[in-house]
């Protein structure tokens, strides 16, 4: 992110920027430059929560995020609800599946898996704890 101050340089008369935000002139001291537009401070905002992005942003596509909505939006997706994940969150992985640590959690009793705790891992990706593998295992043998 670029701040800059507007003025005329030696003599030729500077051109007022428009804001990329409101479309209305910039007369403001400081002048924000992202993505090769001008922005007024209070008008460069999060495209996803609509906070001001004071410090730091990230864009995609022409639009710009705060760093969370960047990261839910466009980073690693958990594979049990399939939103993003900050990379600053902690993470359960099973193999190459990655998890919100609420989301780790079995499908049929819903408990949150823990270190240690033994469990089956589907092919999609879901999770069985151990107990109730073996219940589901039994049931279908006796079925037989």
């Amino acid at each position: 992110m670029c701040v800059s101050q507007w003025g005329a340089t030696s003599g030729v008369p500077a051109q007022i920027p428009q804001c990329a935000g409101c479309n209305q002139h910039i007369l403001d001291k400081f002048i924000l430059k992202v993505l090769d537009r001008h922005w007024h401070s209070s008008c460069l905002k999060c495209a996803d929560c609509q906070m001001q992005l004071a410090e730091r942003c990230f864009s995609r596509a022409g639009s710009v995020y705060c760093k969370e909505d960047f990261f839910k939006r466009f980073g690693t997706k958990c594979t049990a609800c399939q939103q993003g994940i900050p990379p600053t969150q902690v993470v359960r992985k099973a193999q190459d599946f990655v998890y919100h640590l609420h989301c780790f959690a079995c499908i049929i009793c819903s408990r949150q898996l823990a270190t240690g705790d033994e469990f089956y891992l589907m092919e999609d990706g879901r999770l069985v704890c151990k107990e109730d593998y073996e219940t589901a295992k039994q049931n279908e043998e006796q079925i037989l």
